[in-house]
Formats: C-alpha cells, sequence, structure tokens
C-alpha cells in the first residue's frame, strides 16, 4: 500500500514538472505611441517601477521627427509592477534654439541628456542630471489585462 502511494507521489510530481516546463512566462509588455506634432525633433526617456526598487528602470533616448509618431514597446516593463509608477520625460529645441522640456514630480531620475542612457534611475552617469519625470497613465489591454498602452501626443 505504502508503495503504491509512492508511485503515485512521484507520478504526480513528475507531472506537474512536465507541466511547468511546458509552461513559459507570462510576457507583460508596455506599447507608448508617441505622436509628435511639433515642428521640432523630440527625444523621450522612460522610467517605470519594479518588483522591487532594485528593478526600477530607466531607458531614453527614443527621437521623434516632426509630424511623426513611434511606438515603442518596452517588454522589460511589467505593466502590472508599473501602473502607478510609469513615467516618461521629453526634449526639444524649438526652431528659436529654445529648449523645451516636459517634466514632472513622479520621480527623481538621472539622465544623459546628451546621450542614450539604460539602468537604474539612481544609478549616477557620467555628465548627468537629475530631471523629474511626469506620470503617464497606462491602459491595461489583452486577454488577461496583463500587458498595458499608452499615447503620448505632444501638440504646438
Amino acid at each position: 500500500m505504502t508503495l503504491n502511494l509512492f508511485r503515485r507521489y512521484i507520478i504526480a510530481v513528475a507531472l506537474l514538472l512536465a507541466v511547468a516546463c511546458h509552461v513559459g512566462p507570462a510576457e507583460a509588455w508596455v506599447n507608448v505611441t508617441i505622436i509628435n506634432n511639433r515642428p521640432h525633433k523630440l527625444f523621450v526617456a522612460f522610467c517605470w517601477a519594479g518588483f522591487d526598487s532594485e528593478d526600477d528602470r530607466r531607458i531614453g533616448w527614443y527621437p521623434v521627427e516632426p509630424g511623426q509618431s513611434r511606438a515603442i514597446n518596452l517588454g522589460s516593463a511589467v505593466s502590472s509592477l508599473t501602473m502607478n509608477e510609469f513615467g516618461f520625460y521629453a526634449m526639444g529645441t524649438m526652431n528659436n534654439g529654445k529648449k523645451i522640456s516636459w517634466s514632472g514630480d513622479l520621480r527623481e531620475v538621472v539622465i544623459d541628456p546628451k546621450n542614450s542612457f539604460d539602468g537604474h534611475p539612481d544609478d549616477p552617469i557620467r555628465g548627468g542630471q537629475t530631471v523629474g519625470f511626469r506620470q503617464l497613465k497606462l491602459k491595461k489591454v489583452g486577454d488577461r489585462n496583463m500587458d498595458a498602452v499608452a499615447t503620448l501626443t505632444f501638440n504646438p
């Protein structure tokens, strides 16, 4: 009797392991569409919260030409973790040479104002500066509401 119960246990564990090996991790993503209706080029950066502070991320720059739009898929941003802590910072130079930026008070993040960057929001960057990121509201989508989308529109 004990041997029969042990066999059932082994078969059940083997079956669970087989199922676990065939089921891949859920890949939740965040997709942001940037629409640039301004007469000058824009550069956009994003930051988001992770599972804990060590998983927080920042990434930039995504250039968008005047009158154009661009879809950005941030596959490493897990929408369920970052719904309320997803932000952006944008900057550009107007045709008259005046610098313009879109910032906010969601989070202070270290950025490189001239070069692309990626990493933790607090990591130092040579020549970097600290700026405030503005919250971007994400909308849940997908079969299980695991993914998220947002649209950023920059008008004159």
